[in-house]
């Protein structure tokens, strides 16, 4: 270059493969700081697809397109997200009459959600490729500056990069939300029938040690479990009101299982083991005496040490002073659960009574 004469470098417009003066300055810090350094200039081609309700239609919307591609330009980091949106705004109303006040619209209400995405077709900056995931957008100000920000570390004088609004179609969404919401109600629905047959279908340890069971109403030795597939199947036939399906009559399809004789043995055993200790249905001895001291060595014995205080302090002030008030039919899971105890704590101290019982004794 210097034989002939040449300053590539220095030249406006210099060859292909060759930065300019002021590019070379911005990315590798060249030399001094040429004099009038030129902005960094961002050259935008964008598109929209944008929905406006129909005339006299309240559910209809029609589809806005822009004539064809169009292009604007700014200088990278002269403006801020706002700005930048209320100028592209502007521009779509420049390529189609009335988009502008659709676009204006959506940005300040939020409603209906639109997608800024955004594109670069660069190599230092593959985060930024149409085909990159997650798909880049600059829906955010945070993605707004992400963009601005490489585009300024390139360092080049032009960058050009594409730009699409696409906006939700409002039918879309008000049908997405009433599905949605008939399926929150079809849950709660469900889950309401779930508790009802639990409620109705107590554990009976003849059967099983601790899920609620149906019992057969003329063979004693055949139940079913009330596992958590079993209430959901049994309590979605009563959503969809099949027949011959009650809460005491139960849909074909969940089959009643037989209690072996090993199986009726051991848990009589372990009923035995206990010997007279009350059941989780039946209430405690009438007279249950005041023992805060008991009730302590119960706590450190089932609760964790750094949740020990803080359950003890909860129990006194519910005058609860005994072990044995867990036995209690009044009280229940759901009043512990109301006084801030976890349901692990809950099922810690109502579960380990009698254990505790052959311990103290």
């Amino acid at each position: 270059m210097s034989r002939r004469g040449y300053d590539l470098l220095a030249r406006e417009n210099p060859p292909a493969g060759y930065h300019s003066a002021a590019e070379s300055w911005r990315i590798h810090r060249l030399g001094s700081e040429p004099a009038n350094l030129p902005p960094q200039t961002i050259q935008c081609t964008a598109k929209f697809k944008l929905f406006f309700p129909k005339k006299g239609s309240p559910n209809g919307y029609e589809t806005f397109a822009s004539n064809g591609d169009f292009s604007f330009s700014l200088t990278a980091g002269s403006m801020s997200f706002d700005e930048f949106r209320s100028m592209v705004a502007k521009e779509c109303e420049n390529n189609r009459e009335g988009t502008g006040d659709i676009v204006r619209d959506a940005v300040a209400s939020g409603s209906p959600r639109m997608d800024w995405w955004i594109s670069l077709k660069l190599r230092a900056a593959p985060e930024f490729n149409k085909s990159a995931k997650p798909k880049p957008n600059i829906n955010s100000e945070a993605g707004f500056l992400a963009w601005i920000n490489v585009i300024v570390e390139l360092g080049n004088d032009t960058t050009n990069s594409c730009l699409e609004l696409v906006m939700e179609n409002p039918a879309s969404t008000k049908k997405k939300s009433k599905t949605d919401a008939a399926a929150r109600v079809y849950k709660l629905t469900r889950q309401a029938a779930q508790d009802k047959l639990v409620e109705l279908h107590k554990p009976n340890t003849k059967y099983e040690t601790r899920l609620p069971v149906f019992l057969h109403l003329t063979k004693d030795d055949h139940y079913i479990p009330l596992t958590g597939a079993v209430l959901d199947i049994w309590a979605k036939a009563l959503e969809k009101h099949v027949d011959g399906v009650s809460y005491y009559s139960p849909p074909a399809s969940i089959k009643f299982v037989k209690i072996s004789d090993a199986k009726r043995r051991r848990l009589d055993h372990e009923r035995l083991r206990h010997g007279n200790s009350p059941s989780p249905e039946s209430d405690p001895p009438a007279l249950i005496e005041p023992n805060e001291d008991l009730l302590r060595k119960y706590i450190e014995l089932v609760i964790k040490p750094e949740k020990q205080e803080k359950v003890m302090k909860i129990l006194v002030d519910h005058d609860i002073a005994h072990p044995n008030s867990f036995k209690s039919k009044t009280i229940t899971v759901e009043k512990m659960l109301k006084w801030g105890l976890s349901d692990g704590i809950v099922a810690q101290l109502r579960d380990n009574v009698s254990v505790f019982e052959e311990t103290a004794h």
